[in-house]
């Protein structure tokens, strides 16, 4: 306790004296900004009908609804997609800002294929996305990249690629094919693909460098995913999708498909390399096999452990979720699609944060998943979200039947401890109070951590067959939660553990070509990749030895062998 006197008395001279000259101000701006607003109202009520960005007018911006390369029903040759013109986004948010490097121009109209177009576009995908799962992640959620404001590079350069990492943050980048310009930084589903590997990075930055090929896809899948939901939070678009789907939402439509464009763009050279109509489609109907029974690489029309291609299982659950869910409210207007929406991006963050990070992780997040939905929304989603993994075979029928009887989350806040998350940098207070815990114990806290404090799996050693020396991997190896377990039909089993589940991650990488041997040059190596973009992983020198390193993540990786072409 403060001693009495030592406390400012009203009108004396010091604190008080400035605390009241600053009230006098803050009330005389606030005065002043509500004259401005209403002289600002009586001059653009007055101006003429599409008077443009000329004063008193509403400022409009241009942007893509959903790609540029959008269709009600998909082409060979697709043409650009229709423009909407909408107020540009509002202020960054400061709990999880963002920085797109360069120039800032002025809001307008601008056409397509200009560098103020793209800077337009790209902000209002970022703004939609970042409001989002801002709202549904724990408050207190900070990037993980070394910068506090994430990145965004529109320019980076000359591929058919965009990438994150928690250097460099989202990179995107352009190329000409057959006279046409792909620019993955006019797409908004493939920005906020990308933004949803940072999002994921934020929530729990565990999987970063988990040496998994499960949790290397789900990575690609939360990003697929994100582009689907928010795609989800503009009323047009979610009118378009009810009126094309007839509200049976699981079927292939504008929704389904991601980044349409920068499929075509890679069609054009590497056919077999992704789907027919976009890159990847999550109206599919992949189930779930054993990692180790797959190639690491095949045709888009088949499984392998490339993480994009794996990632559809787990994508293709979630559209099937979505539309199951929908179904339960028995209403199929846009509004009610709008809460469906966020109310799938709430219990797919519960998962994440609660499922522990193990060599079947998919199962684990589908379990977590589940037993969200049973505390969540009065249960009314639960049987609709294990139908969807059960039907794809991520949850087998023992798991099902285990998971009535399991133990279930309670709500408690945010924070370690059960205080509410402080304010500060990075934590601006917005999003969820309250997370899932089971037992009393919080789930991973990490998201409140950057670049500097970023947790990690433990480090195992691990045989590599590629050197003459192990490799230390951030094995999946975080302790069970749930007696969750995929469907396997046949003898086929997959790694009896995390070190021989990083073992195989390990050896996939390898014949990929995505890791970087750096100080590693006798290592056994698989094909070479144009540049060093195309590198995921290093091998970093320690003081215990050589450690696997994740370096960023790719939106597309390009086909390597002559098969996949």
């Amino acid at each position: 306790m403060a001693d009495d006197d030592a406390l400012p008395r009203p009108g004396a001279h010091g604190q008080t004296d400035i605390t009241e000259a600053l009230d006098a101000t803050i009330q005389a701006l606030t005065q002043a900004t509500a004259v401005l607003r209403g002289v600002a109202g009586q001059l653009s009520s007055a101006g003429p009908p599409g008077a443009g960005a000329v004063a008193g007018a509403a400022v409009t911006i241009n942007a893509y609804e959903d790609d540029p390369f959008s269709e009600r029903t998909p082409t060979p040759d697709p043409g650009p997609a229709e423009l909407i013109s909408e107020p540009p986004p509002d202020a960054v948010p400061p709990d999880l800002p963002w920085h797109i490097r360069g120039r800032r121009p002025t809001p307008g109209p601008h056409p397509p294929g200009s560098p103020d177009f793209r800077y337009w576009n790209a902000e209002a995908s970022l703004a939609r996305a970042v409001r989002y799962w801002g709202s549904l992640a724990p408050q207190g959620t900070r990037w993980s990249t070394f910068d506090a404001r994430l990145p965004v590079q529109l320019d980076a350069g000359q591929d058919l690629n965009a990438f994150y990492s928690r250097l460099a943050g989202l990179r995107f980048f352009r190329q000409t094919v057959n006279g046409t310009t792909v620019d993955t930084g006019d797409s908004p589903d493939v920005i906020r693909h990308e933004l949803g590997h940072a999002v994921l990075d934020a929530i729990r930055p565990e999987l970063f460098d988990a040496a998994s090929i499960e949790a290397d896809a789900f990575h690609e899948a939360f990003g697929d995913t994100s582009a689907l939901l928010t795609a989800l939070e503009r009323p047009s678009f979610r009118q378009k999708v009810l009126g094309e789907t007839g509200a049976r939402l699981n079927v292939n439509s504008r929704l389904s498909r991601i980044a349409e464009q920068l499929g075509w763009g890679i069609r054009q050279f590497a056919p077999q390399a992704v789907d027919r109509d976009c890159l990847r489609n999550a109206a599919n109907r992949f189930a779930y096999r054993v990692p180790a029974t797959l190639p690491p690489e095949a045709p888009a029309t088949e499984l392998s452990t490339g993480p994009h291609s794996f990632s559809r299982v787990f994508t293709g659950a979630v559209l099937d979720a979505l539309a199951a869910m929908l179904d339960v409210t028995g209403s199929a207007d846009e509004a009610t699609l709008e809460t469906v929406g966020q109310d799938l991006g709430q219990l797919l963050v519960d998962g994440v944060l609660a499922a522990p990070i193990r060599p079947t992780y998919f199962s684990q997040v589908a379990a977590a998943m589940v037993q969200a939905a049973k505390v969540r929304n009065d249960g009314r989603y639960r049987s609709a979200v294990l139908g969807a993994f059960v039907g794809r075979g991520v949850l087998d029928l023992v798991t099902a039947r285990a998971l009535e009887t399991a133990p279930l989350p309670r709500l408690q806040a945010a924070a370690a401890g059960g205080a509410p998350a402080a304010a500060g940098p990075g934590t601006g207070g917005s999003g969820s109070p309250l997370v899932l815990a089971y037992g009393g114990t919080a789930p991973s806290t990490g998201y409140r951590a950057d670049a500097t404090s970023a947790p990690g799996l433990p480090l195992q050693s691990v045989r590599a067959e590629f050197l003459d020396q192990p490799v230390l991997c951030h094995a999946p190896a975080e302790g069970a939660r749930f007696s969750a377990a995929p469907a396997v039909y046949g003898p086929a089993a997959g790694p009896s553990d995390a070190t021989d589940s990083a073992r195989h991650f390990l050896a996939t990488l390898v014949q990929l070509g995505r890791i970087d041997p750096g100080p590693a040059p006798g290592m056994v190596r698989g094909p070479s990749p144009r540049g060093r973009e195309a590198r995921t992983h290093r091998l970093e020198p320690q003081d215990q030895g050589l450690v696997l390193k994740r370096i960023q993540f790719q939106c597309a990786c390009r086909p390597l062998s002559p098969g996949a072409r």
